[in-house]
């Protein structure tokens, strides 16, 4: 028959260690999720408030004594977030750095710029969302396209290019080529124009010197009703 108090005492003895474990378990796996989850607390916020005032001024319907008609609700700027969001989540499922932590960055400026800068707002939205769109669209096509070249047999190769001889050398050379190029669009070429593109859209009209935080709606309305 078992000893049931020796079995809890080995059982409370072993508890730390399984805190512990678990602890490390758990710190180990935020860390290695911690540009998803920035990437996802980002969405939420864009959501939560930008998509949010957007959808309501686009679907603005002015009625009788300057009361808003009746409209069905939409939420089509929050469903977009939410599907570049899940792109986003696909393609950088098991990328190693620095893809994972540039694309969370792209998140973090556009959650920012979106929060801070009502100027053209629905542009801004705009190209804050099709620029991750593309960056995971290229990160999507770089992985397919390795994965794709990986498989290649040296005689897959030599059909393609038509000699035997050299199809190790044009092998090496032409994946070499082909990852540089990628790896710098990736690291360096589609992250950079994002960013500019985010600066140029911010810049392109002057800050307000009354209300630097104001938007398009905001100042029309307090000049109208200046007096």
């Amino acid at each position: 028959m078992p000893d049931y108090f020796v079995i809890f005492v080995n059982f409370l003895s072993s508890l730390p260690t399984y805190l512990l474990n678990g602890i490390l378990a758990t710190g180990y796996w935020l860390g290695d999720s911690s540009a998803a989850i920035v990437s996802i607390l980002c969405a939420g916020l864009i959501i939560r408030f930008v998509d949010k005032r957007v959808q309501s001024r686009a679907a603005f319907r002015p009625g009788r004594s300057g009361r808003e008609a009746a409209t069905p609700e939409l939420y089509t700027a929050q469903i977009t977030t939410a599907f570049v969001l899940v792109l986003w989540m696909i393609s950088q499922w098991g990328m190693g750095a620095p893809v994972p932590w540039l694309g969370a960055a792209m998140w973090i400026t556009g959650a920012i710029l979106l929060l801070l800068v009502h100027m053209q707002e629905h542009t801004l939205l705009w190209n804050v969302k099709s620029g991750i769109v593309i960056y995971s669209l290229a990160v999507i096509g770089s992985r397919l396209y390795l994965a794709y070249t990986a498989q290649l047999t040296s005689d897959q190769w030599a059909a393609l290019i038509g000699s035997s001889e050299n199809a190790a050398t044009v092998i090496a050379n032409t994946r070499g080529n082909v990852t540089s190029i990628i790896l710098w669009a990736l690291w360096l070429v589609i992250p950079l124009g994002y960013f500019a593109m985010l600066l140029q859209q911010v810049l392109i009209n002057p800050m307000s010197l009354v209300n630097p935080l104001a938007g398009a709606t905001e100042l029309i309305n307090r000049y109208r009703t200046r007096r």
